[in-house]
């Protein structure tokens, strides 16, 4: 039976390409028994080898679409484009059966009015909040998905913060800068300010920075709480044990 499908198969395979190998065996003991072997194998076509080039416009590209340009050399230079969009690339390699890398991490390329590169901004933080803590400070919370930006990735938080009711200006407030703490693709921030006034409306603005280039996020959303003086202070390490050290003496 396995000389006979080897025999099938290397026949089809220097004859023409197919996509379906159906086997017949001649009948035994009275039993007939058929099969069909899908993409066993592939033809090689040497004009598939070469690069594929995806392009979103605005947006990540569709993978399953056809590919908006292919070309069997690097460097390449790609047709025009057109200004004042962000254009996301993904750059794969088509082997001679047909077969195609699946990366699906893009470059981005963000073009201006006149058509001149601009720099990629590292993405905006997101699940920020900000919250009263001990003694007028305020804690601020926020996360940040660094692999999402690959090479164009943050390092740095700015945390932008005014308590007189109007929101941050970043064009003109100065950021306290945190570096950021980066593991499994994730990093968090965990901020506590010095202290405010009792009742006063702190607002915050938190963004991202790649401190190779000054390059920061470009998010707009400020968030706002009301500090109070009148809480409970943070628990003082040793606290407990001295009260109990305390009741025994006594």
């Amino acid at each position: 039976m396995a000389d006979s499908l080897h025999r099938v198969v290397e026949t089809l395979r220097k004859t023409a390409p197919a996509a379906v190998v159906r086997v017949e065996p001649p009948p035994t003991r009275g039993l007939v028994c058929a099969g069909a072997l899908r993409a066993s194998y592939r033809v090689e076509d040497t004009s598939l080898e070469g690069y594929t080039l995806y392009r979103g416009v605005d947006s990540e590209p569709d993978l399953t679409a056809a590919p908006w340009e292919t070309f069997s050399t690097l460097p390449h230079d790609t047709a025009a484009l057109a200004v004042s969009h962000t254009y996301y690339f993904v750059l794969r390699w088509r082997n001679r059966y047909g077969l195609e890398s699946q990366n699906i991490t893009s470059w981005v390329v963000e073009l201006d009015g006149a058509g001149e590169s601009e720099a990629v901004r590292p993405s905006a933080p997101f699940a920020v909040s900000i919250e009263p803590a001990a003694g007028g400070t305020v804690k601020v919370r926020a996360e940040y998905a660094y692999q999402v930006d690959g090479s164009n990735q943050a390092d740095q938080w700015l945390i932008y913060l005014t308590n007189t009711g109007v929101d941050p200006n970043p064009g003109v407030d100065s950021p306290t800068v945190v570096t950021m703490t980066k593991e499994a693709g994730h990093a968090q921030l965990t901020w506590t300010s010095t202290g405010q006034g009792d009742g006063a409306d702190v607002r915050v603005l938190v963004r991202t920075r790649r401190s190779s280039d000054s390059v920061d996020s470009d998010n707009v959303d400020v968030y706002a709480t009301e500090a109070e003086t009148s809480g409970p202070d943070a628990v003082e390490g040793g606290a407990f044990l001295r009260n109990v050290l305390e009741e025994h003496q006594t």
